[in-house]
């Protein structure tokens, strides 16, 4: 019977809110009754009222009973409880007062109602003190925690702590401790709770108390956390086995326990990259085309970091004509500039007012420009400021006090100007952690150059695609080659806009007088003129990694080097078998599949693919196959086409076996584990 009572309490989360919806309903209807002298509302709010009082008991009945169960803080459970009670006898007392017909207990009413209002929000608030903790309405924002290097982060505090702090602790605080367990501490952690230590085995069972219970069913009563809460991610039940068979260690460093394969992984994934460049490109809005080419006619060099960073590096070194309006065009993308380089012009002190819009500014290069002291009060401006070029420049002494509010500067170039030696001393005490950089002027002519840049708005074409070359540095030389080889300043020399008619591996370098040539910049070009009709996957690609499935192979998008960006297909230890339906029957002569590797991710290329086709969609025949072989040992992360040729085949289905090499090699840091293969896009011609 006691445990059918404790059951019929689990219902109190059900009629708990009722009451103070209703009252509070009641309340809005009084009031507006009043307003608007509308004498009808009465008996809706009576009828109201009723409805509250008999609300009130029934989550005052259930509540009691749950109350029963084990866990609850006593005195914060006594509050709650005789809190509730006063609340539910002033609510019905308010009904019956409200039908009263006596003058003088009429005259009660409106106080009573306050009094309902201030009992129901002081039983509320103590029940949420029970199941939320005593600061839940007040508390403070938690800072996040943020692990830069993972290395040496403490694995309990830093990586363990958090998880049960988010997934745990509100149904194992002080206040409601649910089988006797409390996890807001180490020392209550390492004490467990009615059913004994966490990291215990129980009896029949192969894991600790802990795990066991994670692991359990969603259905299970004893699961951890309850259905309905938030559940622990596979990371985390990960992160949570692997400091449990490492003896739970709570003072120990990452890098002291030991993490391998898809551990080391998972431990990577904490890390967050807090680098000022990296909270910019998460801010960074998405630079129009037309505004960059609008920018480029004007003669301003300027180029995004990547196809998906937005953040701009501008270049107008050796210009003589920079104004205000030059200035000025750049300024509707201002926050997305880090990087401007104006060495060698006519850049001045009247024009660093203009700089001003760029807050952002990472490296500021003003060599060999006719700038002074009186810059100084400008760069207090950049307060993410981390590279100033001066080389060759007339400013003196006065300068440094100006400097030392830039608290991020690691490195600034003062070869050739008028700083003393004890200027510079002044600066390494304001700043102990800049570099300053006393070196020769040869430093600023021969370099490496940065390599130029491939511009196309698609990487498929069925007919025919221009592309462009440009390059970051004026008076440089563009080379390139459209098959795949190295190109140097024997091969093609680039004159303007290329036309690609058939697909292409296009590499290119820039070369300049007196510096070293860029390294090798590589994208390639595909032609598909066949149409496709469907793409129907024989093999189901993991969850996390399904992209659009079939579509994802027709969709005539690159997946990157992030392979979670949604464009390729995952399977783990697994084939992929696919059928490619066109739109017609077509004549076939060349097959090529798109794919990722990753050896760190346990990510690796097919080992090879066999090509069949059919006019019906049931009767097959091979046509080709490609043999790539298994991988050598590498851990560089890299993509690329795969290419069949075969003989000319009119076909109006295609079927796709894409083999995996199914688990880790020998060489890998988790030999034998189940490897994954990637696909983007199956291309015929």
């Amino acid at each position: 019977m006691i445990q059918l009572g404790i059951q019929i309490g689990h219902l109190h989360p059900l009629f708990v809110h009722l009451p103070i919806g209703i009252i509070m309903l009641a309340f809005i209807l009084e009031v507006y009754g009043r307003l608007k002298s509308k004498d009808a509302f009465n008996e809706v709010v009576e009828f109201t009222l009723l409805v509250a009082g008999v609300t009130a008991l029934l989550s005052l009945g259930t509540g009691w009973l749950l109350g029963e169960e084990s866990g609850y803080d006593e005195d914060s459970l006594f509050l709650h409880r005789w809190m509730a009670v006063a609340f539910t006898v002033t609510t019905v007392l308010l009904y019956l007062v409200k039908r009263s017909i006596i003058e003088w207990v009429s005259k009660t009413y409106i106080p009573i109602f306050l009094l309902v209002l201030a009992l129901i929000s002081l039983t509320g608030h103590f029940g949420g003190n029970m199941t939320h903790g005593e600061d839940y309405l007040f508390m403070e924002e938690k800072e996040e925690l943020v692990i830069t290097n993972i290395q040496e982060a403490q694995v309990y505090a830093q990586v363990i702590q958090p998880i049960l702090d988010d997934k745990c602790v509100s149904c194992h605080n002080a206040n409601k401790a649910k089988g006797g367990l409390l996890m807001s501490t180490s020392n209550e952690i390492l004490k467990g709770g009615d059913s004994g230590s966490l990291f215990d085995t129980i009896s029949g069972q192969e894991q600790a108390l802990f795990l066991e219970r994670i692991h359990m069913p969603l259905d299970n009563d004893d699961h951890m956390p309850p259905k309905g809460k938030v559940q622990l991610t596979d990371n985390e039940k990960a992160l949570l086995e692997w400091w449990m068979a490492n003896k739970n260690c709570f003072e120990c460093k990452v890098n002291e326990l030991p993490k391998e394969g898809k551990m080391a992984t998972i431990l990577t994934s904490l890390e967050q990259d807090t680098s000022a460049i990296a909270l910019l490109t998460k801010d960074a809005v998405e630079v129009p085309k037309e505004w960059l080419q609008n920018v480029k006619a004007a003669g301003i060099s300027v180029q995004t970091l990547s196809s998906t960073n937005h953040l701009l590096t501008v270049n107008m070194a050796s210009m003589n004509a920079v104004t205000e309006e030059t200035l000025e065009m750049l300024e509707d993308y201002a926050p997305n500039v880090i990087e401007m380089d104006l060495g060698f012009s006519n850049f001045n002190n009247d024009l660093m007012a203009e700089l001003k819009p760029f807050k952002n500014l990472l490296k500021l290069k003003l060599q060999h420009t006719q700038v002074t002291d009186d810059i100084g009060k400008y760069l207090g401006d950049f307060d993410l400021l981390e590279s100033l070029n001066l080389y060759g420049t007339s400013v003196t002494d006065k300068l440094i006090d100006e400097l030392k509010e830039n608290k991020r500067l690691r490195n600034i170039y003062l070869w050739k100007t008028e700083v003393t030696e004890d200027g510079l001393a002044q600066l390494q005490q304001d700043l102990p952690s800049v570099t300053i950089q006393q070196i020769d002027a040869d430093v600023f002519k021969a370099t490496v150059l940065d390599p130029p840049t491939i511009i196309s708005d698609r990487s498929f074409f069925s007919d025919s695609l221009k592309i462009a070359i440009e390059n970051l540095f004026e008076v440089t030389e563009i080379y390139y080659t459209l098959d795949g080889s190295e190109p140097t300043e024997s091969s093609l020399k680039y004159e303007g806009e290329i036309t690609l008619e058939t697909t292409a591996n296009v590499k290119a370098i820039a070369t300049k007088k007196e510096w070293e040539p860029s390294h090798i910049t590589e994208r390639t070009f595909i032609k598909n003129n066949i149409a496709y009709a469907n793409v129907d996957l024989l093999s189901v690609p993991n969850e996390k990694y399904k992209g659009q499935e079939g579509k994802t192979l027709m969709d005539q998008k690159r997946g990157s080097v992030n392979f979670v960006d949604g464009n390729w297909l995952g399977f783990e230890g697994k084939h992929l078998n696919a059928v490619v339906e066109l739109e017609k029957k077509q004549s076939i002569s060349k097959v090529s599949i798109g794919a990722l590797s990753a050896p760190a991710s346990w990510i690796f290329y097919p080992t090879s693919f066999v090509v069949s086709v059919s006019n019906d969609g049931a009767n097959y025949k091979e046509v080709g196959r490609k043999d790539m072989g298994n991988e050598e040992p590498n851990a560089e992360v890299k993509l690329t086409f795969f290419d069949l040729d075969i003989t000319p085949t009119d076909a109006k289905y295609v079927k796709l076996s894409i083999k995996s090499p199914l688990k880790n090699p020998d060489w890998h840091t988790d030999p034998g584990g189940k490897s994954w293969i990637f696909i983007d896009e199956v291309v015929l011609n």
